[in-house]
């Protein structure tokens, strides 16, 4: 199961072309190193306005190893100057570590996101799987990729975040309002609520 690493930065006003920008200087500096970056527009629902920088590893070793890379990095140094004496924006989520527990990112055919954030206990994991593969078998019919989250290194680890990925925003609203919203999808949401509390939730685009 890979390792995703996530921060999520709010602009400060007039200054999200210069964070946008650094944030893809930033990206590809980490792709150099060994992981698959994106950058992300959160445009609904949780951390709406700010933007995303995403990273996926296939393995804790290989993520930990980029962070030692990064310390010597003239590029990543000249980037993190930057931030520390010229900030574009408060970094409100740093480098949140989790690992996969359940799909696989498909970034590049599927670049919107639907991320859902639920309270649940470690000793009921297990159950999300099982509904989760119910989820997929739903969803495959209409090319959403579904990816599940669990907490490495966070501020709270009693969360699990399932993200749908669709190819564009109208895939997003054609979903939401056909098989989302079927007999089929709102049992196993029930059936989800019966161990897990869906706290947040928000839609983000890659740019």
């Amino acid at each position: 199961m890979s390792i995703v690493a996530a921060n999520v930065l709010r602009p400060f006003p007039g200054k999200r072309a210069a964070a946008e920008e650094r944030l893809k200087q930033m990206a590809a500096v980490f792709e150099r190193h060994g992981a698959k970056a994106k950058t992300t527009n959160f445009i609904a629902g949780e951390h709406t306005d700010c933007i995303g920088l995403m990273r996926s590893y296939p393995d804790m070793k290989t993520a930990t190893s980029t962070l030692e890379k990064l310390a010597s990095d003239p590029e990543a140094q000249k980037i993190k100057n930057l931030r520390e004496n010229d900030p574009a924006g408060e970094m409100i989520v740093n480098r949140m570590v989790g690992r996969s527990i359940f799909g696989e990112p498909k970034w590049a055919t599927n670049p919107v996101s639907m991320l859902r954030r639920y309270s649940i206990s470690r000793s009921d994991v297990s159950k999300a799987l099982t509904i989760l593969g119910g989820v997929k078998e739903i969803m495959d019919k209409d090319e959403v990729n579904v990816r599940a989250i669990l907490p490495v290194l966070s501020d709270d680890m009693s969360r699990i975040s399932v993200n749908y990925q669709f190819k564009s925003l109208e895939h997003l609203g054609e979903v939401m309002d056909t098989s989302a919203s079927s007999t089929e999808m709102q049992g196993l949401i029930e059936k989800a609520n019966e161990f897990s509390t869906l706290e947040a939730a928000s839609v983000m685009v890659t740019f």
